[in-house]
């Protein structure tokens, strides 16, 4: 999937508040904005034009205020920095163990959705973050049938954010093409209407690394345990009037994001 409006603009939104520092992207992310695109981030964000138009997407984490950027991936076809495959156990993975607790962030854009094992995958990101990292995330929730392994349910991720490990702090439902963002405040039919269908639709949002008291070391799979969470057992109030359930998901564009991150 790599770089589009939509979760760069999230992205920027989000790096206007949080320092990055140190980046390790799941496979060398590239950006496929278009002109038009690139002009509404370039009013919306400050953004460089030849920043957004290059192909490669290292200059752009720069400009976003990243350290330093490090792609990680199975194959170096596309000129990543490192070699490996994420349904491994990077903790018990002797050319990963040096990279364990570095990064400050882990972007993945576009990339477990095509690997079987996802769980490891997210372990594999917990325990490349330095406590208090980031695992950042555009993976698909709806039309991408044909695309990859898997598409994510909104439950997957509320799911993660609950555990122990991980503490979800942001959340947004964006379209492929363009700069319609979406935030669901209620869980129901209507809300879940306007995020499913054949436009394709992915979910981003931010988990934070938590280290429950007493846990020391790498996050493994046989600790690893989460249970899933039913969006509507958050919803407050629990039923909404249908004027309610109209008005229950926001929607945002390069312009107005900023609104839902204040």
């Amino acid at each position: 999937m790599g770089i589009n409006c939509g979760n760069l603009v999230l992205l920027a939104e989000y790096a206007r508040r949080a320092r990055l520092g140190s980046v390790l992207t799941y496979g060398r992310l590239f950006n496929t904005l278009t002109a038009r695109d690139r002009r509404k981030i370039v009013r919306s964000h400050g953004l460089p034009d030849p920043v957004l138009a290059a192909q490669a997407s290292e200059d752009l984490f720069e400009a976003l205020g990243a350290d330093r950027v490090t792609s990680l991936d199975i194959a170096d076809h596309d000129g990543c920095d490192l070699l490996a495959d994420l349904t491994d156990d990077f903790a018990r993975t002797p050319a990963m163990q040096p990279y364990l607790g570095k990064f400050n962030a882990v972007v993945d854009y576009g990339t477990s959705e095509h690997v079987f094992n996802f769980p490891q995958a997210l372990a594999n990101a917990y325990n490349l973050l330095a406590d208090g990292g980031v695992y950042i995330f555009d993976l698909p929730v709806s039309g991408w049938l044909s695309h990859a392994v898997y598409q994510f349910t909104p439950s997957y991720f509320l799911s993660v954010g609950a555990s122990p490990y991980f503490d979800l702090t942001h959340y947004f439902f964006h379209r492929k093409h363009g700069d319609r963002i979406y935030r669901i405040n209620h869980y129901n039919n209507i809300s879940y209407f306007r995020i499913n269908g054949r436009t394709r639709v992915s979910a981003w949002g931010v988990l934070r690394k938590a280290r429950p008291d007493g846990d020391e070391g790498p996050l493994t799979l046989e600790r690893f345990r989460v249970m899933q969470v039913d969006p509507r057992t958050l919803n407050k109030p629990a039923k909404l009037s249908l004027a309610g359930r109209l008005g229950s998901i926001e929607s945002f564009s390069a312009a107005t994001i900023h609104r839902a991150f204040t």
